[in-house]
């Protein structure tokens, strides 16, 4: 193997020797030739001037030179090349031969992105389509549901009546006027003598005639069956034998049976005359639900986000229907002055059974609040009802309560709430004498005394 790689590199150096040769016999015949142009005699007297041969130029000897260099070179590279290569691949081993690498990866990733473009413009234009149905299903929605509010409102209007009430008066100079105010009421009972309707109060209390107009557009005058002066809801009567069949058969007394779980943000209708005039009816929430301390009592106050104004009347629907308050504006908080706020029905049932029947309302003219368990440690008072306000000329004014004083006991039992005082005052009638154990504070601390307070009416 050595003799025969001997044998291939010894033809290579004679390949290279006479590729050599070749190059030096060629430089030599140039050169000789371009001596022999030098030779030839010329004469300045013809005056021409001849021009050089392109082999004797400047750029055509370099040329040659570099030509015949590269050549030497090549040959020489060609024959290093033939005479290594064996030894190598005997050495090292023939190497593999090339794989074809086909690269599908990237046109595999193109082809996936233009599929992920196309599916999210699908996706974009199928939400797109589905944000518009969306839209228009919530309108739908939002339509449908004013409708149901607006049949739940109709339904209402069954017991509902408009109030006119005619008041005569004189003024300078002597000249007589009539001044007329309107209103809503409520069909409250029907009787088989009596037809009875829940008004405002402040609306009938100086009129010398009231006038009900009934769904049917029957007028029937009126009059006033009973007043509460804290509240100003008034009953009025109509006697059922001037009331026209057909009118009795068309009209509806609406149950007031509490609903006693009316919770802020709950949508509730008003109807009657919430914006101030009859046959008026809106829609809108509960914003707050609150107690609020009236004389001898304390009622829950339902605020809503329903505009309103100092004329407001009526009452208040959940969505079932059912009544859940009756607007008074007389309760309604400092902060709230432009919204709507009923009384809670819930608070209402033995207040307005008392209007119906006629009967006088116990009074005592106290204004109070519960001390809590917390506020009595914190503060260091007894448990019982803390005196607000006291009425002016009422029977807790003439017994001596006065103001910040704490009501502990009424007759021996002992009472920490509004509630139980008011269930206390209920059971006993006008002229009827409550011995009321009161802690007034002095310099000491609280000091007990006895008070004796006379039951009137209102």
């Amino acid at each position: 193997m050595m003799l025969g790689s001997k044998g291939i590199l010894s033809g290579g150096i004679s390949g290279l020797q006479e590729t050599l040769y070749l190059a030096v016999r060629l430089g030599k015949e140039v050169t000789n030739l371009m001596a022999n142009d030098e030779k030839k005699e010329f004469t300045f007297i013809n005056e021409q001037i001849k021009k050089k041969s392109f082999y004797k130029r400047k750029w055509f000897t370099q040329g040659s030179a570099a030509v015949a260099l590269a050549l030497i070179f090549g040959a020489a590279a060609g024959v290093s090349f033939a005479a290594v290569r064996p030894w190598a691949e005997e050495q090292f081993g023939r190497p593999d031969e090339a794989t074809q690498i086909v690269v599908v990866q990237e046109e595999s990733e193109t082809i996936s992105e233009k599929e992920t473009e196309r599916q999210s413009e699908r996706e974009s234009e199928t939400e797109d389509q589905t944000e518009e149905e969306t839209e228009k299903i919530s309108i739908l929605e939002y339509k449908e549901l004013y409708a149901q509010m607006k049949e739940v409102a109709g339904e209402a209007s069954a017991s509902l009546v408009t109030v006119n009430s005619y008041a005569v008066g004189t003024d300078w100079p002597n000249e007589t006027y009539e001044n007329m105010s309107e209103t809503s009421g409520l069909i409250f009972r029907v009787d088989s003598g009596r037809l009875y309707v829940l008004t405002a109060g402040d609306f009938v209390k100086d009129a010398q005639k009231i006038v009900v107009t009934f769904p049917n557009g029957e007028s029937m005058e009126a009059t006033v069956r009973k007043q509460d002066t804290i509240t100003e809801l008034s009953i009025l009567e109509i006697p059922t034998k001037e009331i026209r069949k057909e009118t009795l058969d068309s009209i509806t007394a609406i149950s007031i049976k509490g609903i006693s779980s009316v919770e802020k943000g709950e949508p509730v209708i008003a109807v009657g005359s919430p914006m101030g005039y009859t046959d008026s009816i809106a829609f809108g929430m509960i914003t707050s639900v609150t107690t609020c301390q009236s004389v001898d009592s304390e009622y829950k106050v339902i605020t809503t986000d329903i505009i309103g104004s100092g004329a407001s009347y009526g009452i208040l629907l959940n969505l079932d229907g059912n009544i859940v308050g009756i607007i008074s504006q007389n309760f309604q908080p400092s902060t709230a002055k432009n919204t709507i706020s009923a009384l809670s029905i819930s608070d209402m049932n033995y207040l307005l059974e008392t209007l119906v029947a006629g009967s006088p309302i116990s009074y005592t003219g106290i204004v109070g609040k519960e001390v809590d368990e917390n506020t009595a440690e914190y503060l260091n008072m007894p448990y019982g009802i803390y005196v607000k306000q006291v009425e002016t000329d009422s029977p807790a004014m003439y017994a001596g309560i006065q103001v910040a004083d704490i009501i502990t006991a009424v007759n021996g039992d002992q009472v920490k709430t509004v509630a139980e005082y008011e269930d206390i005052i209920r059971k006993h009638r006008e002229g009827d004498v409550l011995s009321v154990t009161v802690c007034r504070r002095s310099m000491e601390g609280y000091a007990e005394m006895e008070m004796r307070i006379i039951v009137a009416s209102r």
